[in-house]
């Protein structure tokens, strides 16, 4: 009589080799006592594709190997993965390559090709030039000077509806030069905020000479507008103009970025809200703007929608006090929701 061998397959073992006409009887099972899994099944038929495939179809990192002992699960890990198993040591019976055997080659495999292809972690860049010596006087500033930061929200509607009347007049004016006019009259009008301190003592200026940050790709430069309290608005915004201009060619003369009274950093074209900068020294305070957005406005009871923009003054409390430092920020809010009585600067 013929022996036939009872052959041990999961039901979903037996409906993929059906479906894909392949024999049971020729797939090694890698379940409990041999029981064929799905999984077996599958490797079967990768391993048959692959036989079937010419030798020149047929990637050779990935070649069946009769004389090597793996289990199915590794040869289908090595399969997937690249991995030739003559090159892994098995540590199942006989030297059998087991699946934990290749996993470990895996994660060192991606792990290798990972770092091949990462970014370096770092690059030394020697700090020489501009960046070298804004960051000396910005260390020097903030160990120097004790700085205090006040910050206050303007309403800036009837500003910007007087500036988009000027620009359909033809006439060109910047929110910079605006805050450079105006910034200009609070410091005359305070002087105690036109100030600074040399050799120890307080010494108290006449001029009221505004600097304005220009973002430059190696760092930051300050022309300054010399009078601007005196000056009308066309004529300061032609100056910045060309200033800004020669900035960036690096035309500018050094008696051009020396001797402010004070310094304006507006960032609000890059979207920057509110910001606390760093004292210019010798001058004693900087006026940070942030952007114009819309708001919700409450005032009397009643609420709007307008204008509003963040100014944050940085001060000296060395040589001026809150006090003062808040009554000249508050001119300059004032002076920004009033804009009338720049219409004669024109």
């Amino acid at each position: 009589m013929t022996s036939v061998r009872r052959i041990f397959a999961s039901p979903r073992a037996r409906a993929l080799a059906a479906q894909q006409n392949i024999p049971l009887p020729e797939v090694a099972g890698s379940g409990p006592s041999g029981r064929i899994i799905e999984q077996d099944v599958q490797v079967y038929r990768s391993q048959r594709a692959n036989m079937s495939s010419g030798p020149a179809e047929r990637d050779p990192s990935i070649r069946p190997d009769k004389k090597i002992q793996a289990t199915p699960l590794a040869r289908a890990i090595a399969q997937l993965e690249n991995i030739v198993l003559s090159t892994v040591a098995g540590s199942g019976v006989s030297g059998k390559i087991r699946s934990s055997d290749v996993r470990p080659r895996k994660e060192e495999s991606a792990s290798a090709g990972f770092s091949a292809e990462r970014v370096p972690p770092m690059e030394a860049v020697p700090m020489t030039g501009m960046r070298k010596i804004i960051a000396e006087r910005m260390a020097y500033s903030k160990q120097t000077a004790p700085h205090v930061t006040l910050t206050v929200k303007a309403e800036v509607t009837r500003l910007a509806e007087l500036r988009n009347k000027w620009m359909q007049d033809g006439m060109k004016v910047s929110y910079t030069d605006l805050l450079v006019k105006i910034a200009a009259e609070s410091l005359r009008a305070h002087p105690r905020v036109n100030v600074s301190m040399e050799q120890d003592g307080i010494v108290r200026h006449r001029q009221c000479d505004i600097g304005v940050a220009v973002a430059l790709e190696e760092g930051l430069i300050v022309p300054v507008i010399r009078d601007a309290d005196r000056r009308r608005l066309q004529d300061i915004s032609k100056d910045l103009q060309d200033k800004v201009k020669r900035s960036k060619e690096g035309k500018l003369r050094r008696d051009e970025v020396q001797g402010g009274r004070f310094t304006i950093s507006n960032l609000g074209m890059y979207e920057v809200d509110a910001f606390t900068p760093i004292i210019n020294l010798p001058e004693s305070a900087i006026l940070g703007v942030g952007r114009m957005i819309e708001d919700l406005i409450v005032h009397n009871g009643q609420i709007h929608i307008g204008k509003t923009m963040v100014l944050s003054l940085s001060f000296d409390h060395r040589v001026m006090d809150g006090a003062p430092a808040a009554l000249f920020l508050k001119n300059i809010k004032e002076l920004l929701e009033n804009p009338e009585s720049l219409q004669d600067s024109l």
